[in-house]
């Protein structure tokens, strides 16, 4: 139904980042809706039915796989649609038709699906150096304890994922991440090397393999009888919270990091002892505030922060009309160049309001930000929200965190 819910009005065309960076009608929405559209009518025409014959031609799928592809699922088409066409969900079950038709994903996504189908991570890292990043921080000196294997009777399972796990430079966000649960005295555990992806890739791929890797997490995730699963990446919040339950039926809450610590704060339980001294900005990640009305988490802790000396600016374009800094969707592993752009747009954005530091809750965003922070020789300076909230509690500031302090010095 909603392939005919288009009226061509283009306000998608407005406002879509992908399109902004690469100004052809065959990847925008409307184009991508009327061209599938156009397929599916052909698939199911008189000749198709009854003379068995494939009428669409290989090369019109595979140059609209190439479209369809080139997108970072990030939603802004849908909250601007005005006939409120949900297209993340068509796209990622377009996909879904594409890769069955042997024409997806692209043969730079390819990588990120066959590596998380056999090492369990995008990334082709071995199982068993999941944990690494918690001996790193024990040898670095910046983990005050280990991380909790989770127990029976554990109330909170903190779910690391794959780019805090595995990624050297954002590793970071799981030991401040561990040194604050720990801090806190909550009773939480991980998984450890047990820990498998999300799936988030495959989904968004198009891959049907997303519903094993989904239906074995349900099964673990319930079976340890926790109340609460944390993140720290947007892609898996939105995975774990959004399509876990598309699968199976989940009997704990699943929230961000994020919003853990504002509750907590809430309650009184969080104190802030050191002062920073530091004007920050906010970058919503797609997966936690487009996708899953997760805006005010973050802001709540921002706002704490002002104790501890923080001065928070919102950036002009926030929430559900956050620009999209590239990296999901298969689209900084199909198109980085498309995506370095995008993300230069966003950094841009950031150093508009004259911010020292530029704020987000998602590695995967993070890791495309810092990256043009760097190309670009921005002065603004990239960090997750756990890196501030471990500082202003007086927590050991993490490897990257003490080189800054040294050039500073």
């Amino acid at each position: 139904m909603e392939l005919d819910a288009c009226t061509n009005c283009g306000e998608c065309v407005t406002w879509c980042p992908v399109y902004l960076q690469d100004e052809r009608e065959a990847i925008t929405p409307r184009k991508k809706i009327a061209d599938f559209r156009e397929m599916v009518k052909a698939q199911h025409s008189p000749n198709a039915v009854f003379f068995d014959c494939n009428p669409v031609d290989p090369e019109t799928i595979k140059d609209f796989a190439k479209s369809l592809y080139e997108c970072s699922t990030c939603g802004q088409c849908h909250f601007v649609c005005p006939s409120r066409i949900d297209t993340v969900e068509m796209w990622e079950g377009i996909r879904r038709c594409i890769v069955d038709l042997g024409f997806g994903p692209l043969e730079n996504q390819a990588l990120l699906v066959k590596n998380t189908k056999a090492y369990d991570n995008p990334w082709g890292q071995p199982r068993s150096s999941r944990a690494h990043w918690a001996r790193a921080g024990k040898k670095e000196k910046t983990l005050i304890s280990p991380p909790k294997e989770i127990k029976e009777g554990a109330e909170i399972l903190y779910f690391v994922g794959c780019t805090a796990s595995f990624d050297a430079n954002l590793r970071e966000i799981a030991i401040h991440t561990t040194n604050i649960l720990n801090a806190l005295e909550l009773n939480w555990g991980f998984l450890a090397n047990q820990e498998k992806c999300c799936g988030s890739v495959l989904l968004r791929m198009g891959d049907k393999e997303f519903e094993r890797i989904a239906s074995e997490n349900i099964k673990m995730f319930n079976e340890l009888g926790i109340k609460t699963l944390v993140t720290s990446c947007a892609g898996c919040f939105k995975t774990i919270k959004q399509d876990y339950p598309k699968v199976g039926e989940l009997n704990f809450e699943v929230i961000p990091f994020a919003t853990l610590l504002s509750r907590l704060i809430e309650e009184g339980k969080v104190k802030f002892s050191k002062k920073l001294d530091l004007k920050v900005t906010y970058h919503d990640p797609c997966h936690m505030g487009r996708a899953s009305g997760e805006y005010d988490g973050p802001r709540k802790v921002l706002e704490a922060l002002s104790e501890a000396g923080v001065e928070f600016i919102e950036m002009e374009r926030i929430r559900e009309n956050s620009r999209c800094c590239g990296a999901g969707g298969g689209l900084k592993a199909g198109y980085p160049d498309i995506q370095q752009k995008m993300t230069k747009e966003r950094v841009r954005d950031a150093e508009r309001t004259d911010a020292t530091d530029l704020i987000s809750t998602c590695p995967f965003c993070y890791q495309g930000l810092q990256k043009e922070i760097i190309t670009m020789g921005s002065s603004i300076r990239m960090r997750d929200l756990v890196e501030l909230v471990a500082l202003a509690m007086g927590l050991p500031p993490t490897r990257i965190n003490k080189e800054e302090e040294t050039k500073e010095n």
